[in-house]
């Protein structure tokens, strides 16, 4: 917390054993626990699990010997129950976003063809053909090509995911320049709908929704197409 507000958040029921567990455990006892009792959706989490500061070495430690237990259960599950928990998993965060916001509002990385899209159906992959994250790059856009490279997507899926998720990821930059934090975009904010178009080379603010939906269709396709 800072006299300006939060700078992270950070929700503490997502930890191992949620409410019940203890803030902090040995680095062994998470390991068992995401051996033996981790959930599907905690699986899709931390296939991005990464050390950010404290006894560096033991975190780059940690983070590799989860990522062999998460993808050694994962190759132990059948195809069908990580690719239906995945979906299910989306589907909800989708309908618990979309309470109370009106039809018009479009979420960047909740609604359909959000960033979500991507992310679920790049980890629920990841986990199916036994695809660690790079030490080197751990990015996005680096992950989907590698994917593609291994044969994982074809050609169409990877362009519809790749350029949909750098143009969602532009877009989203551009809205916290311009107005701040959130992943929605300011519709009826015609002033700053310019300045992002304009920010983004793109001739006008109704050119900018048009593009957008073309790459949330497309985005969203392709997530089926993955994860049909």
């Amino acid at each position: 917390m800072t006299r300006d507000g939060s700078l992270y958040r950070i929700d503490l029921r997502l930890r191992p054993y949620g409410s019940k567990g203890a803030s902090a455990m040995a680095a062994g006892v998470f390991l068992e626990y995401m051996s033996q009792t981790a959930a599907i959706w905690e699986m899709l989490a931390f296939v991005k699990l990464r050390a950010v500061g404290g006894d560096m070495p033991l975190g780059r430690r940690l983070e590799t010997e989860t990522r062999s237990v998460i993808h050694e259960r994962a190759s132990q599950l059948p195809i069908e129950e990580l690719k239906a928990e995945t979906r299910r998993i989306r589907d909800a965060l989708e309908k618990q976003r979309s309470r109370g916001v009106r039809d018009r509002d479009i979420d960047l990385k909740y609604g359909e063809g959000g960033m979500l899209d991507v992310y679920f159906a790049m980890r629920y992959l990841q986990l199916a053909k036994n695809v660690p994250d790079d030490e080197a790059d751990r990015s996005t856009s680096s992950m989907l090509g590698k994917l593609h490279e291994i044969g994982a997507i074809d050609e169409e899926t990877y362009a519809d995911l790749a350029e949909g998720y750098n143009f969602l990821s532009s877009l989203d930059h551009q809205i916290r320049l311009t107005i701040g934090r959130t992943t929605r975009v300011p519709l009826a904010n015609h002033s700053a709908m310019s300045v992002i178009a304009a920010r983004m080379d793109i001739p006008s603010a109704s050119r900018l929704v048009e593009e957008l939906n073309v790459h949330r269709l497309s985005i969203r396709n392709a997530y089926e197409r993955v994860l049909e």
